[in-house]
């Protein structure tokens, strides 16, 4: 065996917290001669590489351990792991004990108050800001890692053209107004802000801070992790929403950035197992909001024509994405 596959095997191993009679077992199984095997170990403890690995692994052990009891503790609280739903909550409530706790809720009765419950419709975008181009994303369907490369699927299109291939009502991931298009989008669809109100949770000074998501049915968002507390609010249609926490991170498959390779399968509801992650699901209808704290993975998925505002403009400091690269995350 060439010696850059043996390293290759006692990396590996080392990685996972192997001691050196398993790593001399990994060796012997993949062909190595047991004197081989013996003499490539042996010159691990002069090696600074290899101790650096075993001690990482060791801090990787300590995080599984930290993961395992957080998990516990969710599960053995009361009602369980499960999703809470509040009806207008008070501010000083939902930041203690939701937003300051990471935990995700559904919250119902936040938006009544918007015009934009009973006015907005594929004819009131046309109205408003037909003639207004706009940024979207498109032919998502032919890319499986579309949101990864959200840059190669920017294009500008009239939005009344938008609208009018919407009315077809097909179920569709090709084509999604979304977030990330808000740099172009909010100043063509600035008409339709006069249709929100501010919402009692955010700050009030950051009124017009929101980002505007329009699509068909079957528009999918895979699985991901946001970099900053998120409150995403249904206007048209309805979602559903998928959720697994953090502390799962290790069955969440995460090898770039803040994206799953679950991608967008459907994990199941419930509390998973050995190799899947615990998941929180829902359905939020109009009217209805579901917060997405920091961390929290996600998967989000139009069940019907879809129109809805997402707002980072919390009442705390949201400026967790600031500071990502500087841990040198994926």
């Amino acid at each position: 065996m060439p010696q850059s596959d043996k390293r290759a095997l006692l990396a590996e191993g080392l990685a996972a917290g192997d001691d050196d009679a398993a790593l001399h077992a990994r060796l012997v199984a993949a062909g190595v001669s047991a004197a081989a095997a013996k003499y490539e170990v042996d010159r691990l403890a002069k090696d600074p590489m290899a101790a650096e690995l075993r001690a990482q692994a060791a801090r990787m052990a300590k995080q599984r351990w930290l993961f395992a009891n957080q998990q516990r503790l969710a599960f053995e609280a009361e009602g369980g792991f499960a999703l809470d739903t509040l009806a207008a909550p008070d501010a000083d409530h939902f930041y203690r004990h939701y937003y300051e706790a990471n935990r995700p809720a559904k919250l119902v009765g936040l938006i009544d108050h918007w015009p934009a419950l009973t006015r907005w419709s594929l004819d009131h975008f046309a109205a408003v800001a037909g003639d207004a181009v706009v940024e979207a994303q498109v032919e998502r369907e032919r890319d499986p890692d579309y949101e990864l490369a959200k840059d190669d699927h920017r294009r500008l299109v009239r939005f009344a053209e938008l609208i009018d291939w919407l009315r077809q009502d097909e179920p569709s991931n090709d084509i999604y107004l979304t977030a990330y298009n808000s740099g172009t989008n909010a100043a063509a669809l600035a008409p339709l802000w006069g249709d929100m109100a501010p919402i009692d949770l955010l700050d009030p000074a950051r009124t017009s801070d929101g980002f505007f998501w329009l699509g068909p049915r079957g528009t999918l968002t895979p699985w991901h992790h946001d970099l900053t507390n998120n409150l995403l609010v249904q206007v048209i249609g309805r979602k559903r929403v998928r959720m697994a926490p953090p502390w799962a991170f290790d069955r969440m498959k995460n090898s770039r950035h803040c994206f799953s390779d679950w991608g967008n399968a459907a994990l199941p509801a419930g509390p998973g197992d050995a190799a899947t992650p615990p998941v929180l699901e829902t359905i939020i209808a109009p009217g209805e909001a579901i917060f997405l704290p920091v961390g929290w993975w996600h998967q989000v998925e139009a069940l019907d024509l879809s129109a809805s505002m997402s707002f980072t403009s919390f009442r705390r400091p949201n400026v967790h994405v600031e500071d990502y690269a500087s841990y040198g995350a994926l």
